[in-house]
Parts: structure tokens; sequence; C-alpha cells
């Protein structure tokens, strides 16, 4: 009796391993020789109905799934026309204005935010600067009025001149109250006639700037400043206290809206500059944004509009007194062209002679 050969008959299994994508593919154990054993199990029989294929995207064909072809591929190619190329080139044009034109935008509104920035803070430094100056100033007085002696006036001479007039309204007066005084400015000019000895002043007196011993001492002798008013002599001579340049040129506004019966009144007290509106309300206006702010708020609407007409006339009385000042000194330059006209003037006057 023969022993059989199990290798013979033993069943072969493919190892090919099913894709991840077909989970429902039915696996199937194909064996090129039936042996006894299994002609026993029953026959398997397969529904062509329940084998599913792999899903597909939308807008792929199924040559998409093929391997690359080892042929090269050719060159796309496309017309464009002249109303093509015309279209393309403005959508562009609009693309890079509009995003240069917010670019700049942007910048510019940066740049502007530092720039009111620095402004606001440059203001207040000019704001403190002038606060400080005017603190300097709180022991000093000015005079206008007096009679002006030119050149041949003294320190000493105006201090007496300055003594005897405060005397003559505040009786309180003491010797150490007045510390110093001198005239503002270059002496006026006079005109010496030919014909006589008199001397003619082509200029209003000087200002005197007084300094006193303290503060106290200057409002003891502005309050007595009224007193003026009752003399006919000192008709015309004024006591102030002595502002800056900034606090100066509101001042001088402010009395020029009171002329115009725009405000009610106005006066200074420790540098201050006060002004009553026809309301009977007190302001403070130091710096040139308070001033602004209640012309705005509290004065007549065409306000703006009359101080701008003052500045104007103020800038050509100015102009004019410049103007007037006497002949200029002229360069080197002048000079030589003013001796050769000379000359070749007279040489023509010689030849037509």
């Amino acid at each position: 009796m023969s022993t059989p050969d199990i290798n013979k008959h033993r069943l072969r299994r493919d190892s090919k391993p099913s894709p991840p994508v077909q989970e429902s593919t039915k696996r199937f154990i194909m064996s090129s020789q039936t042996s006894p054993e299994t002609s026993k199990s029953p026959s398997i029989n397969v529904d062509p109905s329940v084998i599913r294929h792999a899903p597909i995207k939308a807008g792929l064909s199924s040559f998409d799934h093929l391997p690359p072809s080892k042929s090269t591929s050719q060159p796309i190619t496309c017309t464009l026309s002249q109303s093509d190329v015309t279209r393309i080139a403005l959508e562009l044009k609009n693309m890079l204005h509009s995003e240069i034109d917010y670019t700049i935008k942007a910048t510019i509104d940066q740049y502007k935010q530092e720039i009111n920035t620095l402004s606001n803070e440059n203001q207040k430094l000019r704001d403190d600067l002038d606060s400080l100056e005017q603190y300097g100033r709180r022991d000093l007085m000015r005079i206008n009025g007096i009679p002006d002696g030119g050149n041949t006036e003294t320190s000493d001479k105006t201090t007496e001149l300055v003594t005897t007039l405060i005397k003559s309204i505040d009786r309180e007066l003491q010797p150490g109250d007045i510390i110093r005084s001198h005239r503002i400015g270059s002496a006026p000019l006079t005109i010496n006639s030919s014909e006589n000895e008199n001397h003619v002043q082509s200029k209003t007196p000087r200002q005197i700037i007084v300094r006193l011993k303290d503060p106290q001492v200057k409002k003891r002798i502005l309050r007595c400043k009224k007193l003026l008013k009752s003399r006919r002599d000192m008709k015309y001579v004024k006591l102030n206290e002595d502002l800056t340049k900034t606090r100066n040129n509101i001042a001088y506004k402010v009395r020029q809206l009171k002329i115009e019966h725009i405000i009610k009144d106005t006066w200074t007290n420790d540098g201050k500059i006060m002004v009553k509106d026809n309301q009977e309300q007190i302001h403070v206006v130091n710096t040139q944004d308070s001033f602004d702010q209640f012309c705005a708020n509290f004065c007549i609407p065409g306000v703006f509009d009359f101080l701008h007409r003052l500045e104007m006339n103020s800038k050509e009385r100015h102009h004019n007194k410049e103007s007037t000042k006497g002949p200029k000194y002229r360069t080197y330059a002048q000079s030589v062209s003013s001796s050769i006209n000379q000359s070749a003037t007279s040489d023509d006057r010689q030849d037509g002679s």
C-alpha cells in the first residue's frame, strides 16, 4: 500500500492583499487542483451585484487612475486678442491703484497723528515757557507817556522821573521800593533846523521799564493808577504790567474788543489776562488757544474777521514804520555800482558840453 504525497495535493493561496478602499470585495481562494477532502465542501456561488468598486471624485475620469505614460506632454498654447490684453491691463491697473492708495492713506494717517502729537507737545512746551518767563517779570512794570529826554537822559534821570510820578499817586512809596528803571529802545531821532536851535522829535516817547522791590509794591502802585485820569498833565501816561510778547499781543486784541463793545471789560492781574464778557462772566485768556476758544464761545460770529483785519492793519503800520526809519546801509557792491553810474553820467555831460 503506497503513501499519498501530502505536498502534492496541498492548497496554494494567493499572497496578494486587497486594497484598503475595497473592503467589501470578496476574497477568493483559488486552487489549481481540488483534493478529495475539499471536494466534499459545498461550492461557493458569487453574485456579481455584490462586488463594489472604489468611488471616483467628481470631474475625474477613470483614466486619471492609470499610470502616467512615458510620452512627453505637448505644450498648451492660447491666443489673446487686443481687447483681452487691454481688459487685463485695466484690471491690473485698478488693483494696483487701490493697493497703492490704501498704503499711502494709511501712511499719511499715521504721519498726521504723529504730527498732531508733536504739535500739541510743542505748544504745551511753549505755554510752559511763556508762563515761566512771565513769572520772572512779576516785579516789573512798564510806563508809557513820560516825555523822553533822548540821548541826554541817563538812567538816574529816568528813575527820578518815575519816582516823582509814582509819589504823586501813591503816598506809601518808600525810597527803596524802586530799584532801577531805564528806557527801552534807541533814542528818538531829532531834527535840527538851520534857522533856529529848536529840536523836533520825530518819535513818541520810549517806554520805561521799572524794577520794583517786590510784587506787592507793584500791585499797590497799579491800584493807584486810576488817579492819573483825574490829572490833566498825566492824561497820556499809562502804567501796566510787564507782559511777555505772546500775552502782550493777546492783551492788545482784547483791548480792541473792548473798544468795539464786543466784551465788557478787561484787565491784568499777576500776569494773567482777565476778560469780562457781556454776561458778566470772567475768563482767563493767557494763551492763544484759550483766547480763540473764548472768542468762539462768548463773542459774536464775526469776531474772527475783525481780528484778522486788525492783524493786517497792524502789519501794514509796522511795514510803514520800518520804511520811514531812514536811509539803510548799502553793501559794497551797491556802492561801487552807484559810483560807476555817477562817473558815467558826469562823463556824458562833459561830452555833451
